[in-house]
């Protein structure tokens, strides 16, 4: 076995027994608690990955002065969507439950809260760049471009941040499970 294999099987072990110990005192409500977490934080991953799937076509669709402003505000307007009928409500009940997770996944939610909070600003304020900028066509309106790319970043970084806390979480779970089960419990 290498050193590296050595080195990650330790720290699967180091953790398995962190949140194994801590698990044989957690309530099944706490546990419930975690796995309703893990769910919002796929919401919040699901979304993200949708509102940069627009933000990537309308950065493609600014490099050119022949797409219609419908083009845009089309996918304006369906990123308005996910962040009001996606991101919104899964933050709504993340931000209610919050103070019942870890203090890891607390500052998660807090990172991506950050990330889907500006995200939201620069969507309304492309959204009126948009209109202000009246017949000018959006390829041409170099605010608007760089408020999409902004869009982009902030959905590229809610992906990443509840990719991560997803998967650390699930493990979390799933050892905190595992040691629930443990015979002589």
């Amino acid at each position: 076995m290498s050193v590296r294999s050595q080195a990650t099987c330790m720290a699967a072990v180091c953790v398995s027994l962190l949140f194994g110990a801590s698990a044989a005192t957690q309530p099944k409500e706490q546990i419930e608690i975690q796995k309703e977490g893990i769910q919002l934080i796929g919401q919040v991953e699901d979304s993200a990955r949708d509102i940069r799937y627009n933000a990537d076509r309308l950065s493609a669709l600014a490099q050119s002065t022949m797409i219609s402003k419908w083009s845009h505000n089309h996918h304006l307007a369906q990123i308005r969507s996910i962040v009001n009928e996606g991101l919104q409500p899964a933050f709504n009940r993340l931000m209610e439950i919050q103070s019942q997770l870890p203090a890891w996944k607390q500052q998660s939610i807090n990172k991506m809260l950050q990330s889907a909070k500006a995200l939201a600003g620069d969507t309304n304020s492309a959204i009126l760049s948009s209109k202000a900028a009246g017949t000018i066509p959006p390829a041409m309106n170099a605010e608007y471009r760089q408020l999409i790319a902004n869009i982009n970043q902030h959905a590229e970084t809610l992906v990443k941040t509840a990719d991560a806390a997803g998967d650390y979480a699930n493990q979390a779970l799933k050892a905190s499970e595992a040691a629930a089960e443990a015979p002589g419990k």
